[in-house]
Parts: C-alpha cells; sequence; structure tokens
C-alpha cells in the first residue's frame, strides 16, 4: 500500500479499505463504454503492484480465467468479450482510438485502462462471454468463486441469467448493468451481504442517564460551585448536564434512572441548565441545554443490530456458509456479550466523543475515560469470540484482534442485506412490482425488459435497421413500427405480472426505440461511476451497497430507485 498515492482512498475507508482493494479481483463481461467508464473509476482509485503480463495466451479460456482470478487486484482485472471495435465504439468508447477499428475491443481497453494506473494488471479473454459460459456445465461454478466481484455490461438476459445464476451458487457479489439511449439500469444480486464499516452516521453512545463507573467518578470529581467564572465556562457539557440532571433529582425528587426524563420534562431541564450559567451567552452551557433532548433518554437498542442478533444464523449455524462465517462467529460472540452481565443489554462502547467547548485537560481527559471503557468492552468482547471459536472447532486465531476490534468499534453500524436473485427476477417477474410503482420506474424498466424480449424475437433491438425487409422503410416510420410492437410486448409483460392497469408511456417507448439500444457516452459515464461505487463497497465491505433496483434517466436527469 502506498499511503502517499492513495491519500484521498484512505480518508474514505482506511487502511483496512485500501487493502481489501488492492486484493480484489474483478472479473467484467463486455467492453462497451459502460464496462470501459466502470473500470475506469475502479483502476484509478485501486493499487498493487503488480507487473502486468502480456505473454498469457487465450488458448484454453477456462484454465486461464481461473489461474488469472487468483492474480487479480483492483489493480487487476480480467475483460471477457470477443466485439470489435467499430465508429459506434469510436464514437463513445474513450478508451478506443480511431486507429482501433476493426481491433477486438476487450483487448483496446484493457490497454488504455492499464495505462491510467500502472501498478494495475489488466487481462483481455477474447471470447463471447455467451459461448465461454456455454462451454462450462452450468453446474460448475469454477468460473467465478476466485473473483471478489463479477461484473455484466450490456449483455444479454441469457448470459446475465447464467452468469447470475454461478455467482449465486459461489456466493460472489454480482452486478448487471445495461444502457440504451439516454437510459440505464443496474441492478446487484448475491444472497447475503454484511457490513461491518458501515459508516452510517450515529448519536454518540455517552451513556449520561446511567453514567459506567468511571465517568460517574470523572463527574463527581468536578464541583461546579468552587469554579471561578472562566473554569466554568471551560467544563464539558456532559458534566453539566448530569449534574443537572442530579439536581432535577434533589429538587423534584424523582430519581433519573435509566428511564430518562419525558420530553416535557427535559424540556424544563433545559431551562434549568441555561439558569445555572454564570452568564446568558456561556457556549458550554448552551451545548449542554441543546444536547438535553438528544442525551436525556434511556439507552436505545439500534432496531438494526436487533435485527440481525434475532436472525436464525445468530443462535446456531443454519449452514456451512454460516458456520465458519467470520461475521456470523462475531455476531454470536456479539449476542453472548449483551446478555452478559458486563453489559447489562448494551453494545459495547465505540469510545468516541462529540467536539465540545472544553479545556484541552479536561477534554483529554473525559477523552481517556471513553476510551478506557472501550478497551475493557473489546476485552470482554474478546473472551466471548473465543468461546464461540471453541465451540465451532476452530483455531484461536482464526479472527484477528485487529477485526475483534474493528467489529466492536462498529457493533452498533452493523448492517446486514439480503438481495433476491437476479436470474429468478429475469426469467419471471419482480418480487415486488408495486415498488416499481412507487418509484415511477415501471416504463422504464419494462422496456428494458421488453427490449431484450424484442431482441430475442427478431434477433435485433428495436431501432437497429435489419437486414432485409423493414429496412426499406423510412427511418421515422421503421422506428414509430419498432416502438409500436415494444409497447406491445411492454404491456403484455406487465399484464403478465399482474399489472394490467400500468400502461407504458408511448414516448417513452419512442425513445427506447429512436435510441436502438446504442450507448451514449455521457449516461454511460453516469452508469459506470454508479456501477464502481456500488462495486468499491462490495468489494471492501465497507458503506451500504444499494439492494434495489438502479434507473438512470438523461431525459430527465433523474434517477429512480426500486427494490424489486
Amino acid at each position: 500500500m502506498r499511503p502517499k498515492l492513495y491519500d484521498r482512498q484512505l480518508r474514505l475507508w482506511q487502511e483496512s479499505g485500501q487493502a481489501a482493494l488492492e486484493c480484489a479481483r474483478i472479473c467484467v463481461f463486455g467492453s462497451s463504454a459502460l464496462a470501459s467508464e466502470a473500470l475506469k473509476n475502479l483502476v484509478l482509485p485501486g493499487g498493487m503492484n503488480h507487473q502486468r503480463n502480456s505473454k498469457h495466451q487465450m488458448y484454453h479460456v477456462y484454465h486461464v480465467l481461473t489461474a488469472l482470478l487468483p492474480k487479480l487486484g483492483i489493480g487487476a482485472f480480467v475483460v471477457v468479450d470477443d466485439g470489435v471495435v467499430s465508429e459506434q465504439d469510436m464514437a463513445t468508447n474513450f478508451f478506443v482510438g480511431p486507429d482501433d477499428g476493426g481491433k477486438l475491443r476487450a483487448q483496446c481497453i484493457v490497454q488504455g485502462l492499464c495505462e491510467l494506473n500502472p501498478d494495475v494488471s489488466g487481462s483481455a479473454v477474447t471470447r463471447s462471454p455467451a459461448e465461454l459460459l456455454a462451454s462450462i456445465d452450468p453446474a460448475d461454478v469454477q468460473l467465478v468463486p476466485s473473483a471478489t466481484l463479477v461484473i455484466a455490461c450490456a449483455q444479454p438476459d441469457s448470459v446475465v441469467c447464467d452468469l447470475s445464476r454461478r455467482c449465486w451458487l459461489a456466493r460472489v457479489p454480482f452486478i448487471a448493468a445495461d444502457s440504451a439511449g439516454f437510459f440505464a439500469r443496474l441492478r446487484t444480486s448475491i444472497p447475503e451481504h454484511a457490513v461491518v464499516e458501515s459508516h452510517v452516521e450515529m448519536p454518540f453512545d455517552l451513556r449520561l442517564v446511567a453514567p459506567f463507573p468511571a465517568l460517574r467518578s470523572f463527574i463527581d470529581e468536578i464541583d461546579l460551585d468552587a469554579l471561578d467564572s472562566t473554569d466554568l465556562g471551560h467544563v464539558p457539557f456532559l458534566v453539566i448536564l448530569t449534574k443537572a440532571l442530579e439536581k432535577w433529582s434533589l429538587d423534584t425528587g424523582t430519581v433519573v434512572g435509566p428511564g430518562g426524563l419525558p420530553l416535557a420534562k427535559r424540556k424544563l431541564l433545559q431551562r434549568q441548565i441555561m439558569s445555572m450559567a454564570p452568564t446568558p451567552d456561556e457556549e458550554n452551557f448552551t451545548e449542554a441545554s441543546n444536547n438535553a433532548q438528544q442525551y436525556c433518554v434511556p439507552y436505545k437498542f439500534p432496531p438494526a443490530i436487533a435485527q440481525i442478533l434475532d436472525d436464525q444464523a445468530a443462535v446456531a449455524p443454519v449452514d456451512d456458509h454460516t458456520k465458519a462465517d467470520k461475521f456470523w462467529l462475531l455476531v454470536r460472540a456479539l449476542k453472548a456479550y449483551v446478555q452478559s452481565d458486563h453489559a447489562k443489554g448494551a453494545l459495547p462502547l465505540d469510545g468516541t466523543i462529540p467536539d465540545m467547548k472544553a479545556d484541552t485537560k479536561r477534554y483529554i481527559a473525559l477523552q481517556r475515560v471513553y476510551k478506557q471503557k472501550a478497551a475493557q468492552d473489546i476485552a470482554e468482547f474478546a473472551g466471548h469470540v473465543s468461546q464461540v471459536l471453541a465451540a465451532a472447532s476452530l483455531p484461536p486465531d482464526y479472527i484477528s484482534s485487529d477485526e475483534v476490534a474493528a467489529f466492536c468499534r462498529n457493533a452498533s453500524r452493523l448492517r446486514l442485506l439480503r438481495f433476491t436473485p437476479l436470474h429468478d427476477e429475469l426469467e419471471g417477474a419482480p418480487c415486488s412490482p408495486g415498488n416499481l410503482v412507487a418509484a415511477e420506474a415501471v416504463g422504464h424498466y419494462v422496456l428494458f425488459r421488453a427490449s431484450n424480449r424484442f431482441e430475442t424475437k427478431h434477433g435485433r433491438y428495436p431501432g437497429v435497421q435489419p437486414e432485409t425487409g423493414l429496412a426499406e422503410l423510412p427511418d421515422a416510420d421503421f422506428v414509430k413500427k419498432d416502438a409500436e410492437e415494444l409497447t406491445g410486448i411492454a404491456n403484455t409483460m406487465l399484464s403478465e405480472w399482474g399489472m394490467a392497469d400500468a400502461k407504458v408511456d408511448d414516448e417513452l417507448a419512442m425513445e427506447f426505440a429512436r435510441s436502438g439500444h446504442c450507448e451514449l457516452h455521457n449516461i454511460a459515464a453516469i452508469a459506470g461511476g454508479i456501477i464502481a461505487q456500488e462495486a468499491i463497497k462490495l468489494a471492501t465491505r465497507q458503506y451500504v451497497p444499494e439492494n434495489s433496483l438502479c434507473i438512470v434517466d438523461g431525459v430527465k436527469a433523474r434517477n429512480f430507485v426500486a427494490k424489486i
């Protein structure tokens, strides 16, 4: 890893994320502008000191693929396609040049992409994706298991379904994307994706209503009445807020327990806090008052984490995957931790505190209190991890101490996503068609599906001039005739899905037909950026990927997102 070269990336996903990228192995089926733009964004943030090997001869493609993939990383990828550079490519794909006409497109874009980052190793497999997949037994999933991620760009439904099924069985993330004129669509498919470092913004866990012993001692050591106005103006708001709660308890005879104060009483507490300030404009007292609503509440167990801990796999392994998967082993340890006397039903503390008005000495001391409590929680959690590993007959070092600490620090930010199989959707109907209606994406979605059915029937996409027959019609009449047939196919599909009340807009169908299913560079660039963004989330297991269909509409300059 080179910190100076990848400084910006390290700020986003830290060393662990960059290390994951450097170990990533990306296999891309297709070499169109969409594939080029997606890979461009993956090549640039990647990085590993690989030597590019141009001596590979793709005589036995299957063995070459499985030999290349273990050595891949971003910096490294393999492109599978046998297309040649056309005039359309030279107009829309920035990774082919005017002298590349007739050359193998996969080789051209690999060369151009590798020039962006010399540390990237790129390879091309110049075989048709459909032909390659047809030559391998569908039950043989060995095509993809050593890949970190598989991406299919501008491939027919038959290829997408085949790849989706293989990736699903191998539990390898799969992204399928397609583009037609001003429109693009993409969808991710994987049985399960767990995220530890989700970077989800969460309120600071300060435990003020029921302070832990070390925090209780820190607060008790500060006597507000004994401080002069200068020192009083530098007391952390956490201390002021907790002292105000104690004063409330004495004045009202009410014990402020873990249940906190009702909303109306918290507002009265805010007034009491400001009455304690030596002057109305004391910043730390204002901070205490403003934060009373947020922190004078009972500890709330995050619903997303409760759902994970209630999962059947959190109790005991449900299959071979959950038996040895590190995430589920750690979840089982977390469940035991939460139920322990040490935790008392709370998650481990992450040890962070917000910025606040305070002198350096007190702020550092307060920070140390929280960090020490977080370290104690990690030690306690590590003990439960050891017990879980022993029960699973796994070695003690199966999960590293760094992984244990990272999981503990992010316990409140864990996310678990389960996707639906893309191949089932494409061979049938969307699981949740109502979500398409709610997202206003029915027309775009069904027209992409209808375009593929049209192509299966005619051997060409709508708007593409055939060699005989309709080619004698004027262009406008030809496109109109295709658009009418495309509309009919789309409406038939909607009826098959039980959505007969939804109708396809004629103008939208005309735009699809007018595009001839060709890619435009600006739309490919936008969609390629989204593909790369989702790919990085999946490869690094950081940030939360979209568990939904995404459609780009360049006409209306908007995106449609629907979980289907």
